[in-house]
């Protein structure tokens, strides 16, 4: 999906940001560490940089201030922010999300092949988050029939499909989501 997004909005350069703590999550399988290194080897391509810095912050990671961050060591760089249909729908109740607005462009991936998603996303977007069409790019694109939850009981059962040969090696060696 990312590589997707960053055709569809011409990135040059895609930062994949592991947080140090999801203010949505109480808790997870895997360290900061790890979700540092399985992102590592599952961006591997030239297209992708993984950076450390919500994980150097530490505490909750905001939205917001990971974007202030990104604009300060890239300040001349046009920010895009990639989501999920699920995420951009619920964005008006993000910490800040006038500054995120302001911040960057959202480019938000429709993962579903029914097109009034496509446009109840639109319609979300002028109504609620009063955006005009220049100020965000929303993307078709193929759904993917599995959710997190669902690779993470995989992965109980020694099931790795889904993921990167490499991430679901360091998983089954550091026994993360068991």
């Amino acid at each position: 999906m990312a590589e997707n997004l960053a055709g569809q909005c011409g990135a040059e350069k895609v930062i994949v940001i592991p947080t140090a703590m999801s203010p949505f999550k109480d808790k997870s399988g895997a360290t900061s560490a790890d979700r540092y290194e399985m992102c590592r080897l599952a961006f591997s391509e030239p297209l992708f940089e993984v950076s450390d810095i919500e994980i150097v912050r530490g505490g909750k990671s905001y939205t917001v201030d990971t974007l202030r961050k990104v604009k300060q060591l890239y300040p001349q760089s046009q920010l895009y922010l990639f989501m999920g249909d699920d995420m951009f729908l619920s964005l008006d109740r993000w910490y800040k999300y006038e500054e995120i607005l302001d911040l960057c462009t959202v480019v938000a991936a429709c993962r579903t092949t029914r097109l009034e998603k496509l446009h109840d996303m639109k319609e979300f977007a002028k109504k609620v988050l009063n955006m005009n069409s220049d100020s965000f790019i929303l993307c078709e694109s193929v759904p993917l029939q599995i959710s997190s939850t669902e690779i993470r009981m995989n992965l109980k059962n020694g099931v790795g499909d889904y993921l990167e040969e490499e991430v679901f090696t360091y998983i089954k060696n550091r026994g993360l989501y068991l």
